[in-house]
Order: C-alpha cells, then structure tokens, then sequence
C-alpha cells in the first residue's frame, strides 16, 4: 500500500514538473530564434559609381530581454569606408552606445546598452551605417563576432546574418585587329582577327561589329565573356564587293556598350589598313602592265619562304607562283584604277 501511495506522489509531482520544463523549453528555442542581420542583405546596383554613398542598417528580431547589443562588423577597407554611424530610437529610447571604428583596417565595434531591457517581435532597425564607395570591387559585411546580453548579464542565444556589397565595374574594350594582309587582290576573302577585354568584374554579353571605313562587314557575339577575360574573333572578309582603290581601306572595329559603362571611348579602335588591288596589280601602282609581269618573272617557282618569294605575285592565292599566276596577269592586262 505504500508502494502505491509513493507511486502516486511521483506521479503528481511529475504532472506539476513536466509543463513547467515544457515552457523552459520552449523559452529557450524561441529564444535562439533571436537574429541579428544586415539589410539589405546584398547590394549589387551597377547603378552606383565611385564616390557614391550606400546606406545598411543593423536589424534585430525575435529576441527577449535585452539590455545588450555589441558587435563587430569587417569589411574591405579597400572597397568601402565609414562616413557615418547613426544610433537609431527603438521603442522610444537610444542607447548608451561604446565604438571603435577603423575604416583603415575594415572594422566597426560598437555595443549598444539600452536604459530598459528590450522584447523586439519585428523586424528593427538599431543601427544605420553609411558608407563611401572607394573603388570597385566585392565585400561581405561580416559579424566577425557579436553578442546579446539580457538584463542579468547572461548570453541570449542568436544567429547573426551578413550582408555583401558589390561595386560593379563594367566596361569592354577593343584590344587589337589583326587582318592577314595588309595589301591583297579584289575577291579574296581576308581573315581579321578581333580581340576583346571584358575590363569589368561580371560576365558580359556584347556584339562585335568589323567595318572596312565606315561599311560593316559583319557582326558577332561575345556570350558570358569572364570578367578580366580576352576573347578573340575571326571575321572572314568578302572583298568581292568592295572597289579596289589606290588608298588603303581603314579597318576599324566596335564592341556594343554594356549598361552603365564606365569608358565607352576604348570601344572602338581603328587599328590597320589593307589596300584591294585590281587582279594582276602585282607592284601595286593601279594598273595591269609590264611591270607586273617582270615582277612575276622576278618571283617564277617560287615558294612561300623562299628568297625570291613575293606573296604579290602569287595571284591565285595557291602558295607557288607559276604559270597559272601568269596567265591572271594577262586576263586583266592594262586595266587600270
């Protein structure tokens, strides 16, 4: 009978214990709810420029009790620098606040002691930091390490939140044109190699555009180009419909500007020239006639690296100049410009 009774002396006591454990509990996991973060989480507007201001606030939400704040916050003091720090009212009152701030090194501490112990249910703000744009560039916004004490001094469990800052560089530059003649016959069809720098810090999708003066000869696209990444393009240049002339055309070639570019000028480079001769031109004075055919005879059998090679007398573009080079000559005989 005993047995029973001290039985059920537990079991009451137990009834009494376990919702007043289940509480604690759950005092405790809302509590870890507590989160101390950056907004807006992440900045990436290509928008701003050097010498711009951007403006973060420090937020907290879901804690209980809290008399303490105190942090620190790194950055890249290559990227940004500390213009202002801004103490913020929350439920009507500002706090005593402690800060040491290096914009040098990249850092801010600063504890925040409030006069009554703060219960924050929303989203709030208790911090706004302005800082100035120095150069382009990325940076997380870290809590190094931080703290939350409540009105007895003891540690209020939290997750803390970064937030990151990207200054956006972009800009595409013409780096080179390389045609593979400099001088050549009307017809032919010339290979001119086209490089781009994507001098920007994000991929970048743009068009390439080759003219011969002021007329296109063609279009493409550079897909995703890495930042700091060269890309180089063939175009193939049908000369068939350009005039041969005594003055040399003026390549040029142009890259599409991207949003907010920084320098548009190094978008377009003029960078070499290539004469189109009449067929048979061979000393390139604008006329077919016995010169050519001397120059012909000078380079007969000749190959490409030999000592009497003439890449000009080599007409039909075959890599030996023999008879059939001859015969063009004298197809297009006293023809002139």
């Amino acid at each position: 009978m005993r047995k029973i009774k001290t039985i059920l002396v537990l079991l009451a006591i137990l009834c009494v214990a376990l919702p007043f454990a289940a509480a604690t509990l759950l005092t405790q996991t809302g509590a870890s709810d507590a989160t101390l973060y950056v907004d807006p989480p992440s900045i990436e507007d290509p928008a701003i420029l050097l010498g711009d201001n951007i403006v973060i606030h420090i937020m907290i939400d879901s804690v209980s009790d809290m008399k303490t704040c105190e942090f620190n916050l790194t950055f890249s003091p290559s990227v940004l620098s500390v213009l202002r720090i801004t103490k913020l009212a929350v439920q009507g009152q500002y706090p005593d606040s402690k800060l040491d701030l290096d914009s040098d090194n990249g850092y801010i501490w600063i504890s925040l002691v409030y006069k009554t112990a703060l219960t924050i249910t929303t989203d709030t703000a208790i911090l706004e930091i302005e800082f100035y744009v120095k150069d382009y560039g990325a940076t997380d916004l870290h809590f190094q390490s931080s703290e939350l004490l409540d009105t007895g001094g003891a540690p209020i469990p939290h997750e803390t939140r970064d937030g990151f800052v990207r200054i956006i560089l972009r800009n595409i530059v013409v780096k080179q044109i390389s045609p593979t003649y400099s001088e050549t016959y009307v017809g032919r069809i010339i290979p001119i190699n086209v490089t781009t720098l994507n001098d920007g810090n994000i991929p970048e999708t743009f068009t390439v555009s080759l003219f011969y003066d002021s007329t296109l000869i063609d279009t493409m696209d550079a897909v995703d180009l890495p930042p700091t990444e060269n890309i180089t393009v063939t175009f193939n240049w049908d000369t068939a419909s350009a005039p041969p002339l005594m003055t040399p055309y003026t390549i040029k070639a142009e890259a599409s500007t991207v949003p907010y570019e920084v320098n548009t000028t190094d978008n377009t480079l003029v960078d070499g020239t290539i004469k189109l001769k009449i067929v048979g031109d061979v000393d390139g004075d604008g006329a077919v006639d016995i010169n050519d055919l001397i120059a012909w005879d000078d380079a007969y059998e000749s190959h490409a690296g030999d000592p009497s090679w003439n890449a000009q007398a080599d007409i039909n573009n075959d890599s030996v100049v023999d008879k059939a080079d001859a015969t063009l000559i004298l197809d297009h005989y006293k023809e002139t410009l």
